[in-house]
């Protein structure tokens, strides 16, 4: 068969190396692109997922294509090429005479047909079209909803008054970013809704959406994509893959008694319970117990199952078998006496811990998990409690903040404590939210001594945003007869041809 006539592909133009290692199993969902896992983002399933990592591997290398060796858990093998556009087409040489499986060629089309999904899931690989939730092969023609909107309260200078896409939010909603990138908000009816945050259009949705979103935290459930967030007495769980029919992903609930605490940032959730047992993440929604070393705080628990625990002078690195596996030096502040009494994921690597003095002064600091290495230390006049307060985190900006202190990790950490300052939302090391609660003001943490810096506003009543992203604010407000979540962008962009995007797909 001639393949450029068939495709318009010259299998020919493909060069010989590299050549990518993809392990496909299905039957666990599961994917590998030359040994790193493939975590599928909301709306993918883990055969797009596994598409997208590979174009994404070919845009790195600034090639048109590359050739890809697909493998699998039952010893089948086939060659692929995939090209920078999300195209994917067999390059299996087989001989005619041999007696091949005849589940083979239906594997690859398995694989094949992931393509065009997983480049339009990605919704940043050329397209502004994302992944439809209806069960459907092809997605359906969207129309960017509410844009062009007058928005209600005045924002930040920089951004325009004008929506580029606005929807109908569930009453006192709020709104959230996932780390893939996706804008996480409750429909009026309830429903949990990610978002594509160019389009605004739903590529997964969930039941029983929490009444905090800024809890939920997209993390992996023992190998599962997952959405967790704690409310109230339990524990929600999401799985991230939408099914193959486009319908709603239920909620799955584990009780949360009361003293127990729930840490869900890091590389895997716990649920630290009494008596130094915690539970840690199970296939199909479950927690399975283990006992930790007595007198240690759980911190979180490892892609591998660990748990990485803290006491007065060391992090331990804890077995699911409940056996010490490592231990790496930690030293606690000045003063300081006993394990840590209360503790912050703020991501994978990076915990916020503060511990108790005999003359009840409260030291924190910020430690690496990884050697234990502490890179920032400070007196905290008023702590958070660790009962009623999680951090507001912006992971990629490594910034997070409570209504009483504010902490940067990257280059040069920073605690600062928060005096008449109300936060709302990170984007980077700035902060935008209300100072003295009358007045939305931006606030810059990685200085000690920067001011809030407020902007003008149409009312005493207008709020702060209550997301803003590297190219966009979103501001949640009520009109008449609903509440709306607004995307605002810079604003020059609607004059830079932003405004297309309300014609049809």
């Amino acid at each position: 068969m001639d393949e450029t006539a068939e495709t318009g592909f010259n299998l020919e133009t493909v060069p010989v190396f590299p050549v990518l290692t993809l392990w496909l199993d299905e039957g666990t969902e599961r994917s590998e692109l030359n040994g790193v896992p493939v975590e599928p983002v909301p709306g993918e399933g883990y055969r797009q997922a596994a598409i997208a990592a590979v174009v994404r591997e070919v845009q790195r290398l600034c090639l048109d294509a590359v050739r890809v060796r697909v493998l699998s858990p039952t010893d089948e093998a086939w060659d692929m090429v995939v090209t920078a556009t999300g195209d994917a087409h067999d390059a299996t040489v087989t001989d005619p005479a041999a007696d091949q499986p005849q589940r083979w060629p239906r594997r690859r089309w398995l694989l094949l047909g992931a393509s065009t999904l997983g480049v339009l899931a990605l919704g940043g690989l050329g397209t502004a079209v994302a992944l439809s939730v209806t069960g459907e092969s092809a997605p359906e023609q969207w129309v960017v909803p509410g844009a062009d909107q007058q928005i209600p309260v005045a924002l930040p200078e920089a951004f325009s008054g004008r929506s580029a896409w606005s929807v109908p939010v569930a009453e006192n909603s709020d709104v959230t970013a996932l780390d893939a990138g996706h804008i996480l908000s409750a429909d009026p009816d309830g429903t949990l809704t990610a978002r594509d945050p160019e389009t605004g259009q739903p590529v997964w949705r969930g039941t029983s959406a929490p009444k905090d979103l800024t809890a939920a935290v997209h993390t992996d459930w023992a190998g599962t994509p997952s959405l967790v967030a704690q409310a109230g007495n339990e524990l929600r769980v999401w799985d991230l893959r939408t099914p193959e029919d486009g319908s709603t992903v239920p909620a799955a609930t584990i009780p949360v008694d009361q003293g127990w605490r729930v840490e869900v940032r890091g590389a895997r959730p716990l649920v630290a319970k009494e008596h130094w047992i915690v539970g840690i993440p199970t296939p199909g929604n479950g927690l399975t117990d283990v006992v930790i070393p007595a007198g240690s705080r759980a911190l979180t628990v490892t892609g591998d199952n660990q748990i990485i625990t803290a006491t007065e002078d060391s992090l331990h690195t804890v077995n699911a078998d409940g056996t010490v596996a490592g231990r790496v030096p930690l030293t606690a502040p000045t003063g300081s006496s006993g394990a840590p009494v209360a503790s912050w994921m703020l991501d994978a690597d990076h915990a916020l811990l503060g511990w108790k003095t005999k003359d009840s002064s409260t030291p924190m600091a910020i430690i690496q998990i990884q050697d234990g290495a502490t890179l920032a230390t400070a007196e905290v006049p008023q702590p958070p409690d660790q009962r009623q307060q999680q951090p507001i985190v912006d992971a990629e900006g490594r910034t997070a903040a409570f209504d009483t202190l504010s902490l940067t990790w990257g280059e040069g950490a920073v605690l600062r404590p928060l005096h008449s300052f109300e936060t709302s939302t990170l984007d980077g090391t700035t902060a935008y939210g209300m100072a003295g609660r009358t007045a939305p003001a931006s606030l810059d943490l990685s200085s000690l001594t920067s001011a809030p810096l407020p902007w003008e506003t149409f009312t005493d009543e207008d709020p702060a945003p209550d997301l803003v992203e590297a190219d966009a604010a979103y501001i949640v407000a009520e009109t008449l007869e609903n509440t709306v979540l607004y995307r605002s962008e810079p604003a020059d962009a609607l004059t830079s041809g932003r405004a297309d995007d309300t014609k049809e797909k």
